[in-house]
């Protein structure tokens, strides 16, 4: 390796997860692309994933994420190889009449340079497998849950804005930043020759989970491109968590401010870990 002339490539691997495969022979037909991200309320996540594992995709590639916190792990004097965890994986799945892909990661790149970094090289691979449209899903945050989330749309090109606004239960996103990955790879996708669309869910930002919300953005989907995937298991969730949403709104104000003063104060006599440096 010529160092003087050291490439990004060279240290930010690509991983093939499927044996044999190469790219730029799939001749994929007019591919969409779905990705989501962690982030506020999991929402995108969770339903990238949720659609990736109902409809069959399979694995096809892992991309490094180097933009990660400089530290390491140790256990048992084994320093531990976390970085697996920040990986960007790619799934694939052949459809009746096109194709479809789906990004996802448990983590964000740390840095806007790095966000800029991953979302350039995410399109470069994208542009390779004649991606036609990358739609980004994510969550609107709210401060309270919502039970009956809208989803909200922006689109590089008007046409695409028309055509999701024509479906069921979506209103544009009038004004606002769309931050991390879920922003910049809609953004830069027409650069590659690639349409770019943000479905952004409404859901509540203080908790992990959002199942109303995940499920509001796969009905979008399910309708644009007719993709019947089953929201049962999400709807049962939902409804799990709505009736002990109802069990503590019967609790008494002054009770519930004891209650999560406990809590914290429980959390607080917690160990916490220890870092070196």
């Amino acid at each position: 390796m010529n160092l003087e002339n050291l490439k990004l490539g060279d240290i930010m691997r690509v991983r093939v997860l499927k044996k044999g495969l190469d790219i730029d022979e799939l001749k994929l037909r007019r591919p969409v692309v779905f990705q989501g991200f962690a982030g506020i309320g999991n929402v995108g996540l969770v339903a990238v994933d949720y659609m990736s594992t109902k409809m069959g995709a399979r694995p096809i590639l892992q991309i490094s994420n180097l933009d990660v916190p400089a530290i390491a792990l140790v256990d048992d004097g084994i320093f531990s190889n976390w970085f697996d965890s920040f990986s960007i994986f790619i799934h694939m799945l052949r459809g009746t009449e096109r194709d479809y892909l789906f990004i996802s990661s448990y983590s964000q790149p740390f840095t806007p340079l790095g966000s800029n970094i991953i979302a350039h090289v995410l399109l470069h691979i994208m542009k390779r497998l004649s991606a036609e449209t990358i739609i980004s899903l994510g969550c609107f945050g709210a401060t309270h849950y919502v039970r009956n989330p809208k989803v909200y749309v922006s689109a590089t090109n008007k046409r695409m804005l028309e055509e999701f606004l024509a479906l069921e239960n979506i209103v544009p996103l009038r004004g606002g930043r769309i931050s991390g990955l879920n922003g910049t790879v809609p953004l830069l996708a027409p650069q590659y020759g690639i349409e770019g669309v943000s479905l952004l869910a409404e859901g509540h930002s203080g908790i992990n989970f959002n199942p109303r919300s995940s499920k509001a953005l796969i009905d979008v989907l399910n309708l644009k491109y007719n993709l019947n995937v089953d929201t049962t298991f999400l709807e049962k969730h939902a409804v799990r968590m709505e009736e002990e949403l109802k069990k503590e709104e019967a609790v008494p104000p002054e009770v519930m401010r004891r209650i999560m003063s406990s809590f914290r104060e429980e959390k607080d006599r917690e160990p916490t870990e220890t870092y070196y440096t």
